[in-house]
C-alpha cells in the first residue's frame, strides 16, 4: 500500500503523458504535407473543487489542442497571436504578481508550449515535450514580432513512434536555439477577471495525426466571490489576431466551489475547580473537519519536490515538506496536478525559471506557482482570565503513529507554526514546527500562548499530511495550568484566580483557516487581487465555541424574602461547613450580600437601587454586621472579617440593609456554605418564621448560572 501512494502521483503523470504522446505533441514534419486549415479546440483539463471560504483557490488548467493549417518556409517569423483568458462572474485572478513587467502586470500565470519539460521520448530530442523549459516573461512580450521571444521555423531531426527517422519542423530562435516556450500571463489588462499572454507563437502542426498544445495553468480565483455551493468557475478563451489561432470553445467548467469547512470545540464534561490546582491540564479538543476530501492540502505534492529530486534524510525529524521525501517525484511537469495527492497540494505549477522577490514585500522570494505555506487552521482564544496559562498542543493528535510529515503518510496531521502573529509567515528552507516546552495530560506535546492586555491568543496550525480520498478531521488540544493565589492570613486557602462579576462574559474560541482578515495580514480590499500571502482565505460564518469551564470555589446562595424595616427585621446567617469528619479540605472566606427589592424611604417613597454589602475583608475601616458581612471573632478570626470552617457568620437587615424588603443572594468565596433565614416582628411578638437558603448552580469561568438546585450540589 505504501509503493502505491509513493507512485500514484508518477502514474498519473505517465498516464496523462502517454495520451499526449500518442499524439506527437508539438512536433511537424517539414517535409510532410498540410492535412487541413487549422483547427483547435479549448478544453477543461481539470474541474477541481475549490474550498468556498479560499481567496487564492487554484482552478484547472485549460488546453488548447491544435491541428492541421499550413507548412511554413524554414527560416521564416513563425506568426503570434495575444491569448486572453476570461473567468465567468467577474471574479478577480488572484494569481501572485510576479517580477518586472514594465506597461503590465506579470503573474505567476503560466502559458506552456507542447508540454515543455514533461520528457516524452518520442519526437524530436531537445525540443517540444522533450524541451527544457524557457521563460518569455511579459517585458519580453510586449516588443512584439521581432522582439526578444520572436520565434522562428526551423528543423531537427527525430523518430516517429514507430521509430522510423524523421525530419521535423521545430520553433527556433534567431540563432537556432530552442525557442521559448514558457508565456508569463499578465493580469488585469481587460479586467481584473482576465490573463494575457501576449505575442505568443503558433507554429501549425501541419501533419495529419500531430497537434500543438498549449496549456494555461497557475489561474487562481477567489471562490468567496461566486457566494453558493455548487457554483461552477468557468471560463473562456479569446485570441487576438484569431486567424493566427482560432479557437473553439463552449463555456469550460474550470472549477465548482465545495462545501465549507466545518470546525468545533469539545471541553472537558467535568468542570475544574478554581480552588484545584492544575498543571498543563486538558480542558478541551477542538476539531477542524475537510468540506470535501482534497480541502486540506500541503504546502507541494508530498514525496515531491519544487525543483529537482532530492532524497530522503533519516536524520531530520522534522524539515520541510520538499526535502521529506520518499519518491523522487517533479512538480514542474505539466499536467501533473491531477488526481491522488497532487490534488492536495497548495502549490500549482512550480516554475523555478520565475522567481524574484516581489516589490513592497521586504526580502522574500516568490516563485510562480510555489505557495507560502501548506494549509493552515487558527484558533483565536477569548476571555482568558487572569492568572491562568493557556497551553495548545504543537501536533495534533497521531494515536500513537510515527511518521515524517510531508511524507506519503496519508494520516492526516498538522503542526503548530505561530502563535499570536505571523500566521502569514511563508515557510523557509528549514521549516520547522514551534517546539513543546511541557507535556499535556493528554501526553501530546505543549506550549503556552500568551494572552494579549484584552485576554486574547491566538494558535496557529499548518496541514503536513492529509489524505486525498477521504474527509480528514484535525483534533489539536487546549490546556491550562493556574495556581490559587498563596495564602493570607484572612484566606488561608488561596483567593480566586480571578474575581469575575456576576454574567462575566463567556471564554469563547473562534477557530476558521489561516490567514483570514481579522488577523492584519491582508485586507478584502486587495484579497481581490494578486497580493501576497498565498493561500489566504475568508470566515464564512463564526465556528466555534466554548474552551474552559471552571467553576469558582464559591457557594452562591438565595434568600427568597428578607425585610428590615421598622417593626421587622431578618436575621441572615451563613455556615462555614468545609470542616467535617470527611476529611474536606478547610476553606475560609467572606461573602458579598446582593438586595434585589425596595427601599423605603420618607412617605413610604421607594427605590429599588442598593447598595452590595462586601465582605469585611475587602474594604478599609470594616465594621461587621454594621457595613460588612463578617463573621464571628475566633482564635482564627480574632478580627471578624471572615468566616472561618467550623463558623457561623450572621448579621440583621436592619443593620445592613435598612428599611429594605425584597431577597437577597448571598455570594460566599468558599466551598459548602449553607444558608438560614429569620424573620419576625420586634420583640417576636406576633411573628417569627424560618427557612433554609436555596443553593443556585454554580457561577464559574465559562459556566454562567443557569438555574436553581436548592440542595447541597457540592459533595463533601
Amino acid at each position: 500500500m505504501a509503493d502505491f501512494r509513493r507512485w500514484f502521483i508518477a502514474l498519473a503523470v505517465v498516464a496523462l503523458m502517454a495520451g499526449s504522446a500518442s499524439a506527437q505533441v508539438g512536433v511537424a514534419q517539414a517535409n510532410g504535407s498540410a492535412s487541413s486549415a487549422l483547427s483547435c479546440v479549448a478544453n477543461a483539463a481539470g474541474t477541481p473543487e475549490l474550498r468556498p471560504e479560499g481567496y487564492t483557490e487554484l482552478v484547472g488548467d485549460l488546453l488548447i489542442q491544435c491541428s492541421g493549417g499550413p507548412i511554413y518556409q524554414v527560416g521564416a517569423q513563425i506568426p503570434v497571436t495575444n491569448i486572453t483568458l476570461y473567468m465567468s462572474s467577474g471574479a478577480p485572478i488572484t494569481s501572485r504578481f510576479i517580477g518586472k513587467g514594465g506597461n503590465f502586470s506579470p503573474s505567476e500565470a503560466l502559458l506552456i508550449i507542447d508540454e515543455a519539460g514533461s520528457s516524452i521520448t518520442t519526437g524530436v530530442p531537445g525540443y517540444g515535450p522533450q524541451a527544457g523549459q524557457s521563460l518569455c516573461n511579459t517585458a519580453n512580450q510586449q516588443t512584439g514580432i521581432g522582439g526578444a521571444c520572436q520565434a522562428y521555423v526551423g528543423t531537427a531531426p527525430g523518430k516517429d513512434t514507430n521509430g522510423n527517422p524523421v525530419t521535423y519542423e521545430v520553433a527556433v530562435t534567431s540563432t537556432g536555439g530552442q525557442a521559448q516556450n514558457v508565456y508569463q500571463g499578465s493580469v488585469g489588462d481587460y479586467g481584473v477577471n482576465t490573463v494575457t499572454f501576449y505575442n505568443v507563437p503558433v507554429l501549425p502542426p501541419a501533419t495529419s495525426g500531430v497537434t500543438r498544445t498549449f496549456r494555461i495553468t497557475n489561474v487562481r480565483v477567489p471562490a468567496p466571490g461566486y457566494l453558493v455551493q455548487n457554483a461552477q468557475i468557468l471560463a473562456f478563451i479569446s485570441t487576438s489576431p484569431n486567424q493566427v489561432l482560432p479557437v473553439t470553445q463552449s463555456a469550460l467548467t474550470v472549477g465548482v466551489v465545495g462545501p465549507p469547512m466545518t470546525a468545533a470545540v469539545v471541553p472537558n464534561k467535568t468542570p475544574f475547580q478554581q480552588c484545584v490546582p492544575q498543571t498543563v491540564a486538558l480542558t478541551a479538543n477542538i476539531y477542524f473537519t475537510e468540506g470535501f476530501a482534497t480541502s486540506f492540502k500541503t504546502r507541494v505534492v508530498p514525496g515531491g519536490a519544487a525543483n529537482g529530486n532530492f532524497t530522503l534524510n533519516t536524520n531530520v525529524a522534522w524539515a520541510a515538506e520538499a526535502t521529506n521525501l520518499t519518491a523522487p517525484i517533479n512538480q514542474n511537469i505539466p499536467g501533473g496536478l491531477y488526481g491522488g495527492f497532487a490534488a492536495n497540494s497548495e502549490s500549482g505549477f512550480v516554475y523555478p525559471g520565475l522567481s524574484t522577490s516581489n516589490t513592497g514585500s521586504g526580502a522574500v522570494n516568490y516563485t510562480a506557482g510555489l505557495a507560502d505555506y501548506g494549509t493552515r487552521l487558527k484558533a483565536v482564544f477569548t476571555n482568558i482570565p487572569s492568572g491562568l496559562t493557556l497551553y495548545v498542543s504543537t501536533t495534533s493528535s497521531t494515536n500513537g503513529s510515527l511518521f515524517i510529515p510531508g511524507g506519503t503518510s496519508v494520516l492526516p496531521y498538522a503542526v503548530l507554526v505561530a502563535t499570536n502573529s505571523g500566521e502569514a509567515t511563508p515557510d523557509g528552507t528549514s521549516f520547522a514546527p514551534i517546539a513543546g516546552t511541557a507535556t499535556g495530560t493528554d501526553g501530546l506535546s505543549a506550549i503556552a500562548v500568551t494572552a494579549n492586555s484584552s485576554g486574547s491568543a491566538i494558535a496557529v496550525w499548518e496541514v503536513t499530511n492529509a489524505n486525498p480520498s477521504a474527509r480528514d478531521t484535525i483534533k489539536v488540544s487546549v490546556y491550562v495550568s493556574y495556581t490559587p493565589t498563596s495564602a493570607s492570613g484572612s484566606n488561608p486557602y488561596g483567593l480566586p484566580i480571578t474575581d469575575l462579576p456576576i454574567g462575566a462574559p463567556v471564554n469563547n474560541v473562534a477557530l476558521s483557516f489561516a490567514p483570514e482578515p481579522g488577523g492584519g495580514t491582508f485586507t478584502t480590499a486587495n484579497g481581490s487581487q494578486g497580493q501576497v500571502p498565498i493561500p489566504r482565505f475568508a470566515i464564512l460564518s463564526p465556528q466555534g465555541g466554548r474552551w474552559l469551564t471552571i467553576n469558582l470555589c464559591q457557594t452562591t446562595l438565595l434568600y427568597p424574602y428578607v425585610i428590615g424595616i421598622a417593626g421587622y427585621d431578618t436575621g441572615i446567617a451563613v455556615a462555614n461547613t468545609s470542616m467535617d469528619p470527611f476529611g474536606t479540605v478547610n476553606q475560609t472566606g467572606s461573602c458579598k450580600l446582593y438586595g434585589y427589592g425596595v427601599t423605603y424611604g420618607a412617605n413610604n417613597a421607594t427605590t429599588a437601587a442598593q447598595p452590595v454589602i462586601p465582605g469585611c475583608d475587602s474594604i478599609a475601616n470594616p465594621l461587621p454586621g454594621t457595613n460588612c458581612f463578617g463573621g464571628p471573632i475566633t482564635a482564627s478570626n480574632t478580627s471578624g472579617y471572615y468566616i472561618a470552617p467550623g463558623t457561623v457568620g450572621v448579621v440583621m437587615a436592619s443593620q445592613v440593609l435598612t428599611n429594605f424588603q425584597g431577597y437577597v443572594i448571598a455570594v460566599c468565596n468558599f466551598q459548602y456554605a449553607h444558608g438560614y433565614a429569620a424573620l419576625s416582628d420586634i420583640g417576636l411578638r406576633n411573628l417569627w418564621s424560618s427557612y433554609l437558603a436555596l443553593e443556585l448552580s454554580p457561577v464559574g469561568i465559562g459556566s454562567p448560572r443557569t438555574g436553581v438546585f436548592g440542595i447541597e450540589t457540592l459533595a463533601h
